[in-house]
């Protein structure tokens, strides 16, 4: 390698080193080859790094045919209740424990190795609404490359509304995570707030260029190297050349999640109802509960509504009748019971409305 290479090669060589998806190495070689020495004596380091960009993008053709071959033969597990949550971990993590721990299920439970070697599924009842537990055959480190069935397993994590990590220690869960991101699973991590789409005319424009961390130069050839060449960009968050490639990449999902340790007093013990609400909490939604008037309230099957939800879209929601609601009266965060409330008043978890038409 040239002595007289750049800082901003060096950092990008880094980058490229500790990549874990093809996406971000794509990224990382364009850098260098950005702000590789442009002398004669590093051409052999431009060849190089040209002969690694063609092979990242074979592997990103390869990726994208697996990925669409693992989703016609993905096992698959029908959602059912308010939301699924997919329960991750390695082998003997305590999964097992806790899905019966959580609904009450069944299951073999025994002290070696890939008990579970189907997708178990349970229902954990939260206050009267019923959330989907699905518990994921062991992943391991290379899962998301194929082993143990690991693709096809992975395809239900990608599935679901929420993932639980399983796990004893913080080597197995920076295990699950790295498996999940090779997998295109981004977990706690927010989508780009980037648009990119192609346009009919000529060449690249972007808006929001105060959010750029690079040239904007930069961004146009790196766009034109993957084949965007007359494209509209839309930058809403401060904006480098990895996180044009994650907005880039179709196949990424963005999932909320947690971490449990099974064996711990957090999970199996007192504070058992904790994780509960820790996961419902993830579904991002409220529970609503009815009243019809002059009846007690019904606590057996509430609403689960997104938040901000207001009062008449709960009660469009209920009836189409109540598409013409009159009024509402609100037992829970109203200020006193049966409170009448007006119909944009947005609904908290646990509240319960009586709709009058």
């Amino acid at each position: 390698m040239p002595s007289n290479v750049t800082y901003e090669f060096e950092k990008a060589r880094v980058g490229y080193e500790q990549a874990n998806s093809p996406e971000a190495k794509l990224a990382a070689l364009l850098e260098m080859r950005r702000a590789a020495p442009g002398h004669k004596g590093a051409e052999n380091l431009r060849r190089d790094i040209s002969r690694k960009i063609a092979a990242v993008r074979r592997e990103m053709d390869k990726k994208k045919r697996q990925e669409k071959k693992g989703r016609r033969k993905s096992v698959s597990v029908p959602k059912v209740g308010i939301g699924q949550v997919a329960l991750v971990g390695k082998p003997n993590s305590g999964k097992s424990t806790l899905l019966k721990r959580l609904t009450g299920v069944e299951v073999e439970i025994a002290p070696y190795e890939f008990t579970t070697t189907k997708p178990e599924v349970g229902m954990l009842d939260f206050h009267g609404a019923k959330i989907q537990i699905v518990e994921i055959p062991a992943i391991v480190e290379g899962s998301s490359s194929g082993k143990f069935n690991g693709p096809r397993l992975l395809a239900v994590v990608r599935n679901a509304d929420v993932v639980v990590l399983v796990s004893k220690n913080k080597e197995d869960e920076r295990v699950l995570k790295s498996e999940l991101e090779k997998a295109g699973i981004m977990l706690n991590r927010e989508k780009p707030r980037i648009r990119i789409s192609t346009v009919n005319q000529r060449g690249i424009s972007i808006s929001g260029k105060r959010f750029l961390k690079c040239k904007e130069t930069e961004l146009q050839q790196y766009l034109k190297d993957v084949g965007l060449m007359h494209a509209s960009v839309v930058l809403s968050e401060p904006t480098d050349l990895k996180l044009v490639s994650m907005a880039l990449n179709e196949s990424l999902t963005f999932k909320k999640g947690i971490t449990v340790d099974a064996f711990s007093e957090q999970a199996m013990g007192k504070n058992l109802d904790e994780v509960k609400e820790d996961i419902f909490k993830l579904l991002e939604k409220v529970l609503v509960y009815t009243k019809k008037p002059g009846q007690e309230i019904d606590y057996t099957a509430p609403l689960a509504l997104p938040f901000g939800t207001t009062v008449e879209e709960a009660a469009k929601h209920l009836h189409k009748d109540f598409s013409k609601m009159k009024y509402a009266k609100l037992w829970g965060s109203s200020k006193y019971s049966g409170q009448r409330v007006p119909k944009n008043y947005k609904l908290k978890n646990f509240d319960v409305i009586e709709v009058y038409s």
